[in-house]
């Protein structure tokens, strides 16, 4: 899954908001508005176990797009995923 810059990152969060009811809270969005309870489930388990950087309670659009894409049965490649990660934290750096 590659986003286009923050225009991209708009767009997916405008798409993911209508789909998923997602409700904005300070930061990121809240897991507990997430209205499909399968993608609901799979977020708490990403962010909690998975991705150290999200809050416990808050993640970005694009990790719920993702979860959304795996509960849904797509196959990911999670070392290109976590690459693309380890690069951008670097660049930010």
């Amino acid at each position: 899954m590659i986003f286009g810059g923050k225009g991209g990152e708009q767009a997916l969060a405008k798409f993911m908001k209508e789909n998923f009811k997602l409700v904005k809270k300070l930061h990121r969005y809240a897991i507990s508005s997430i209205c499909d309870p399968v993608v609901k489930v799979a977020t708490q388990i990403l962010a909690g176990k998975v991705m150290m950087k999200c809050r416990a309670d808050e993640v970005s659009v694009p990790v719920i797009a993702l979860v959304a894409q795996c509960v849904e049965g797509v196959l990911f490649n999670w070392l290109d995923y976590l690459h693309g990660e380890f690069l951008e934290n670097c660049h930010k750096a």
